[in-house]
């Protein structure tokens, strides 16, 4: 294992962590303050706004990598400082936006275009670049799973605690920084213009990947903990022992496609596996049990996060190497954008049926899979 890709996917396993913890934690957390559902979905939709913006920001500061994941993690930890101290609704709301934290339980942050073009920055071998981006995704999900373990454990839903947890973790995220490698970045005053076919390619995604991440966030870690509790009454411990499973069982299939990637390639990876996931989540509203809601919601997951490791391989291969960073962080950025109506229009399908919420999600993702294959069914690695 490379000592670099060990230490960017050793602090996207420690900002995972915490982005699962205040994921999960977050819909109780608003529930004692008597908010509404939309109420709750105007706050993950504020969020949601702040993680874009801070995404957009970051990358036009002129810095090098180095300096951009050492300022946005110091904001991110000040962030959790001031849920932990003030603990009210709006230091809450404001350190939200304050440290651009999504509630969506994946790392969109933006630390993550950097890390990624600094793994794939020296690799030229595919199949060697398609492990690499597998375990570092892998380490995101095991982020998860930690996450979702210690809520499972801490069954008092004390807040202090969880902020605190958070707050710690979210420091020692910053350790493996100060001795991995970022490659030097073209300067502020040096723009680079892509080219048309690149500029193509870049449009065409970004339009397609907000579409996904628009379905994707009405079904994000945040409103889904919203979900079991509207119809199940799920306590928050039970919702950490969902998300503990639903971790694992994403970690696992992370490892399933790169053998999967590597035999019928990176595009029908992506959308097969996607396509079949999509289908348990339609599912999961259909007969109203927890259990065949959460079996259903571990179907899906068994092979809903196998298109992300393939992905990145994808657009860190289909795109040039000089405009990398660039295109990871517009690709990142339109995904972020897209999903800002999300939790609000997730709050108001729950307030007019809860099922609507999943169906929705379902069918646009299913529609952007056939979208894609279409469109790009002609590259073959």
């Amino acid at each position: 294992m490379d000592r670099n890709i060990f230490l960017l996917s050793l602090s996207r396993f420690l900002r995972s962590f915490v982005l699962l913890v205040l994921s999960v934690s977050a819909p109780y957390y608003l529930l004692h303050f008597n908010l509404s559902y939309l109420d709750i979905g105007l706050v993950l939709f504020a969020a949601s706004a702040a993680s874009t913006m801070a995404i957009y920001f970051y990358p036009r500061l002129g810095l090098g990598g180095r300096e951009i994941v050492f300022i946005y993690s110091g904001i991110f930890a000040i962030a959790i400082f001031v849920m932990l101290v003030f603990q009210n609704l709006a230091a809450f709301i404001l350190a939200l936006i304050f440290g651009g934290i999504s509630l969506s339980g994946k790392d969109s942050t933006p630390n993550q275009p950097l890390e990624q073009f600094s793994i794939g920055h020296s690799i030229e071998d595919q199949q060697k670049k398609n492990k690499a981006y597998v375990f570092y995704n892998f380490m995101s999900y095991a982020g998860n799973m930690g996450g979702a373990l210690f809520l499972l454990l801490e069954s008092s839903v004390n807040f202090s605690l969880i902020f605190e947890v958070c707050f710690t973790v979210a420091i020692l995220a910053m350790v493996p920084y100060f001795f991995a490698f970022f490659p030097e970045m073209r300067k502020k005053t040096q723009p680079m213009t892509l080219e048309p076919e690149t500029r193509k390619i870049t449009r065409e995604l970004s339009v397609l990947f907000g579409m996904d991440a628009f379905a994707g966030g009405l079904v994000a870690t945040s409103i889904l903990s919203l979900w079991f509790n509207i119809e199940y009454s799920t306590t928050l411990a039970y919702n950490g022992l969902i998300f503990f499973l639903v971790s694992i069982i994403s970690a696992v299939s992370i490892f399933y496609s790169g053998s999967i990637s590597a035999k019928i390639g990176l595009v029908k990876t992506m959308v097969f596996t996607h396509l079949i996931s999509n289908g348990f989540l339609i599912l999961i509203p259909v007969i109203h049990s927890l259990l065949y809601s959460e079996a259903f919601l571990f179907m899906r997951q068994a092979t809903s996060q196998m298109d992300v490791s393939p992905r990145d391989s994808f657009i860190n291969t289909v795109i040039n190497r000089d405009a990398r960073v660039k295109t990871n962080s517009i690709f990142l950025a339109s995904r972020n954008s897209a999903m800002i109506p999300s939790p609000a229009a997730g709050g108001a399908l729950i307030d007019i049926a809860p099922a609507s919420l999943l169906y929705t999600a379902g069918i646009i993702k299913a529609a952007y899979d056939i979208a894609f294959y279409l469109r790009f069914k002609k590259y073959r690695f």
